[in-house]
């Protein structure tokens, strides 16, 4: 039952009581003011008034009408029109009226007019609702967004003998991969690069716990795949559901530029040769992925990095990206990419990748988050 306020001084006898009766007219309470003035202080001072039937035409004019849309604008108007009064029915409908209705009243056509008109004005409620729900998440993604981006570092400070240049694109507002840089000692640093399974707010979140506990892990300076196993520990015994990461940890001790890594079920790094340009994978330090098997072991693997050489490391988004016709980007084309780009600084390099990458996918959404980290050596 809706509350309708009427607002006629001209409505016959007959129709006075029958709107007047409750329990007639579909049950809706009909009230009836005496002019525009009164029908606006009544919506104003209760809400359940959504709809009002307005006189137009005749001795009213529209005067009453566009009063009350002026002064009352969250409230729904009906025209009330002489019968055959077309010039008033069309000047009604020009200034807002939501439908119309003539004089004398059917009440079978009033019954279906606001039938109709009541189930227009609660979809639009709804809609309205709805878009401050969609508007209250974005803000609320926005913000859990720049907390994400927030967590992962910036450029490296301080050194002279490294060039540094990570960067992030989640396939939604926010994702589940990170990377990570970070000084160890005063002459080792941590290389993390990581990829959560799923996408968008629930990998987003299990990222952050992984990213947390990767840097309490490795905080202490344990060797890589001693931290990989105390991470993959932790995740099975909280049985957090679908919290799955693969992870590439590396530690560079700059005192003699040996690289020690692990590797837990993660695409390995890219190495370019900085003498003769080979572009080659890591290899070694294999194990799974953290968070399937409790007391798995993570193989460790070292190299040396000499001056000119460079890592790139990367998630499988960047190479399972696919094109407009499904084919992936490959680690052939991205190994193509670096050997393009072998004899650039770190960011450049990541600039040459990507360039390749968004013309390789141009017109195809992008399905993944895609994460690179480069490590070169001066």
């Amino acid at each position: 039952m809706a509350k309708i306020l009427v607002v006629d001084d001209e409505l016959d006898a007959e129709a006075r009581r029958r709107l007047g009766n409750p329990g007639t007219a579909d049950a809706h309470q009909f009230l009836f003011v005496g002019d525009a003035g009164e029908a606006a202080r009544r919506w104003a001072s209760d809400a359940d008034f959504p709809l009002a039937l307005v006189a137009v035409g005749g001795r009213a004019g529209m005067e009453g009408f566009s009063r009350l849309r002026d002064t009352a604008p969250g409230l729904a108007l009906i025209a009330l029109a002489p019968e055959g009064d077309l010039a008033a029915i069309r000047r009604a409908m020009n200034e807002g009226a939501v439908d119309f209705l003539t004089r004398p009243i059917d009440f079978e056509d009033l019954s279906r007019t606001v039938t109709r008109v009541l189930a227009d004005l609660e979809e639009r409620r709804r809609a309205r609702e709805g878009a401050r729900e969609l508007a209250t998440i974005r803000k609320e993604l926005g913000i859990a967004e720049a907390i994400q981006q927030g967590i992962l570092p910036g450029r490296f400070q301080g050194r002279d003998d490294l060039d540094i240049f990570a960067q992030m694109t989640p396939a939604r507002e926010m994702g589940g991969d990170f990377y990570d840089f970070f000084e160890i000692g005063a002459e080792t640093l941590g290389f993390v690069v990581a990829d959560v399974a799923g996408k968008g707010v629930p990998a987003a979140f299990f990222m952050a716990v992984a990213h947390t506990l990767m840097r309490a892990a490795t905080s202490t300076g344990a060797a890589p795949g001693d931290c990989l196993a105390r991470v993959n520990t932790l995740l099975c015994r909280e049985s957090i559901p679908g919290i799955l990461v693969s992870v590439f940890y590396s530690i560079l001790d700059t005192s003699t530029w040996e690289l020690t890594y692990a590797n837990g079920g993660h695409p390995p790094p890219f190495m370019i040769d900085g003498e003769s340009g080979e572009v080659r994978h890591l290899e070694g330090g294999e194990g799974v992925v953290l968070g399937v098997e409790e007391g798995a072991v993570f193989e460790q693997a070292s190299l040396t990095l000499f001056p000119g050489d460079t890592l790139f490391y990367y998630t499988d988004g960047l190479t399972e990206a696919f094109d407009a016709d499904r084919n992936q980007f490959t680690e052939e084309r991205l190994a193509a990419a670096l050997r393009e780009g072998r004899d650039l600084p770190a960011e450049a390099l990541a600039v040459t990748v990507f360039s390749a990458l968004d013309v390789f996918t141009y017109g195809a959404p992008q399905h993944d988050d895609i994460t690179s980290l480069v490590v070169k050596r001066l």
